[in-house]
């Protein structure tokens, strides 16, 4: 998506996806002992609360309850052992060792890329709000924008499709955060919705897919935080967290058939945004952290003294693309546009 595109889409966007983790229900259903059970686990789910506490809301229920035998479970622990043996397609998660670091082993939790799609695609009332094609939108003769598909990059991205397929936008959205989901104290989520949908509908929590769990990895104190070892572990532990979430991309070379309202359609995904803030978007662009670096933006190249100059022309205002990133990379000039030492995976996407 081009600058100005992307600039416009996220101002419009982020706001309403910084709720994402509270108002994403979670993926349980009737397969418990008791409704009780399952209301319990749909709250500790849903709040991320720690064993301490929900073993604490156990213990004042059968307190005040009055019941001769309590349907809940005896911990939050047995809890989460019993949801993850749990045999629901919903619900089931891959496991994969990322990194070995300091002899710890580090697991991504991940979903089918795939599955998550067509999850978000059988909503009843989905194909109502769905769009296919981009659309040249003008206000008193003026390009607007406002859907995704009124953007530059949406009208530039099908003519490189073949005729009669479609293109299938796809958001991804993280924020590192303790949970507790998995029994795990140290993960980061990972979500995914589809820019085809319109914004109010996309918007509500039912269009958006947990596709998993990142691993974070562990630092001792604060020395070892900022140790260069522990730093590219970082980033190329995440870089290959998202090579296995998005492989199918790399593998549907001649797109994919996917079903929206009873009818078939020839897709071909496309990552059109990625919503984080300012240290995820460093670690998925690879660019510096730090906002006193050269060049802090994570879409051009332009210096940190011009940022705030609103004259500079076109030909000053370099753009940060896969090529340009690539060469920069591979030529040993990573520290002249400040990105770090590692490879990128969105270099191997489209």
């Amino acid at each position: 998506m081009d600058y100005e595109d992307n600039q416009s889409f996220l101002s419009h966007n982020d706001q309403n996806y910084e709720n994402i983790l509270e108002e994403l229900e979670p993926e349980v259903n009737a397969n418990y002992p008791n409704q009780v059970y399952a209301d319990l686990m749909t709250l500790v789910t849903k709040h991320n609360l720690s064993n301490v506490t929900g073993n604490a809301i156990i213990k004042f229920f059968n307190k005040h309850s009055n019941l001769s035998q309590s349907p809940l479970p005896k911990s939050i622990q047995q809890g989460r052992k019993y949801m993850d043996n749990m045999n629901l397609p919903n619900f089931q998660f891959s496991k994969t060792c990322i990194i070995t670091y300091n002899n710890d082993e580090y697991y991504l939790y991940h979903r089918s890329l795939i599955s998550c799609i067509e999850n978000i695609l059988k909503i009843p009332d989905i194909s109502q709000n769905f769009t296919l094609t981009s659309k040249n939108l003008k206000v008193e003769r003026e390009k607007a924008y406002s859907e995704q598909n009124t953007g530059t990059w949406w009208k530039n991205t099908e003519k490189f499709l073949p005729q009669d397929s479609y293109l299938l936008s796809l958001i991804l959205y993280s924020d590192a955060t303790n949970v507790d989901t998995l029994g795990k104290s140290q993960l980061h989520p990972i979500y995914i919705s589809i820019g085809n949908i319109v914004n109010w509908r996309r918007n509500k929590s039912d269009a958006k897919q947990l596709l998993g769990y990142l691993p974070i990895l562990k630092h001792k104190n604060a020395t070892k935080k900022k140790n260069e070892k522990f730093k590219i572990a970082v980033r190329t532990a995440f870089h290959k967290s998202l090579q296995i979430l998005l492989k199918p991309i790399l593998e549907l070379k001649n797109g994919i058939d996917l079903s929206l309202n009873d009818q078939t359609f020839w897709f071909f995904p496309r990552v059109s945004i990625v919503i984080a803030d300012w240290p995820e978007a460093a670690t998925y662009c690879l660019t510096y952290k730090s906002s006193m670096s050269n060049f802090p933006c994570h879409f051009c190249l332009v210096s940190k003294d011009n940022l705030a100059n609103i004259d500079l022309s076109t030909e000053e205002m370099e753009l940060r693309t896969h090529d340009n990133m690539r060469n920069y990379f591979e030529q040993n000039q990573k520290k002249s546009v400040c990105i770090e030492n590692v490879s990128n995976f969105f270099w191997k996407l489209s």
